[in-house]
């Protein structure tokens, strides 16, 4: 109980009728039924229990709910203050932690949704993506086990349809339309399910790839397979393909990459080549334009390539000549905006 309450306000706190710590479980298994409006990933799984486990001390032998924040917090600024996760990293934990809140809230355990507040944090600078050269790096890679076959062919799918880590690796098959030129992807975030347009090359080095690793793949015809399957034909976990993607990447000099810079370079790289945005939202399967164009933004080196022809303070365009590098390569914005008129 907080010290220096007086007696009323110690009466108006709200008891916790149950113990936050064992009701954890109960969560996560029902946030992973089909029903759930949005199930959860595997990823935010993970994320989610990480969660937990990194406040669990906090929440364990709490009286009162207004004490959880006060608690919680403490915890923050001991964790902070040992080095070992950053404000951003401790934001991920605390919404995974204020989501069990809520569902506690939402089922009664909890009279008040406790929400605690997210730190601060300094501007992150625009996650890289790939050049075009670095792509042929990825297409041309030679490869010599069945890892770095599948790591290369993964990381092709993802910059050809811009599918997430998780929905690669949950692909079947079965979710090939080779007539339609498209994915099926049946197990998208949230729960929510989509089609993909796949490209004439991107089908070539499928087909390639499923051929090469046939001596994976089941026969019997009753278990589907992955497309991307270990050597016994079952599925690939994330953190095993995380690691190989490492290997891969390191034997190629980007370090830097990770399984979601291929999305977010198939979402630059589409609007550059001018795709619409509104079809780059439905492609990405996001439930919110918003979210698309926070994966979109040009380098600070091309906006300030720009910077000449929009300043109000620079010369006439008339009487200069264009030999910025915006006039060489397409921007994001101009993309964006000659999308929208089409539209």
């Amino acid at each position: 109980m907080k010290k220096g309450l007086s007696n009323r306000e110690r009466e108006n706190e709200t008891p916790i009728t149950q113990d936050l710590s064992q009701l954890f479980g109960q969560f996560i298994e029902a946030r992973q039924r089909p029903s759930d409006p949005k199930p959860l990933c595997e990823k935010t799984l993970r994320s989610y229990g990480q969660a937990y486990g990194t406040f669990r001390s906090a929440v364990v032998g709490v009286t009162f709910e207004e004490q959880l924040v006060e608690s919680v917090r403490s915890l923050i600024d001991e964790r902070l203050k040992d080095g070992h996760l950053s404000s951003s990293g401790m934001n991920v934990y605390i919404r995974g932690l204020n989501s069990y809140f809520s569902w506690c809230c939402d089922l009664g355990f909890l009279l008040n949704n406790v929400k605690i507040k997210l730190l601060s944090v300094e501007r992150r600078k625009r996650p890289r993506t790939l050049e075009t050269q670095e792509i042929s790096n990825w297409k041309e890679f030679n490869c010599v086990t069945l890892s770095q076959r599948r790591v290369k062919h993964m990381a092709l799918v993802e910059l050809d349809t811009g599918i997430r880590e998780e929905e690669c690796l949950a692909l079947l098959e079965s979710d090939i339309d080779w007539s339609g030129s498209r994915l099926w992807v049946g197990s998208g975030k949230g729960g929510a399910n989509r089609e993909v347009p796949l490209s004439a090359e991107e089908k070539k080095a499928l087909r390639r790839f499923l051929a090469e690793t046939s001596h994976c793949r089941r026969k019997d015809g009753k278990t589907p397979t992955p497309i991307f399957c270990t050597k016994t034909g079952g599925r690939l976990s994330y953190r095993n393909a995380l690691r190989d993607l490492k290997a891969v990447a390191g034997r190629l000099g980007l370090s830097w990459v990770s399984w979601h810079s291929f999305r977010r370079t198939f979402a630059t790289q589409y609007i550059r080549n001018g795709g619409l945005l509104v079809d780059l939202q439905q492609i990405l399967g996001h439930a919110d334009i918003r979210t698309t164009i926070l994966y979109l933004g040009n380098e600070i080196d091309e906006i300030v390539a720009m910077h000449d022809e929009h300043s109000p303070l620079s010369l006439s365009h008339k009487h200069r000549a264009k030999k910025s590098l915006s006039s060489e390569i397409p921007t994001v914005r101009t993309a964006l905006s000659s999308g929208f008129r089409q539209r």
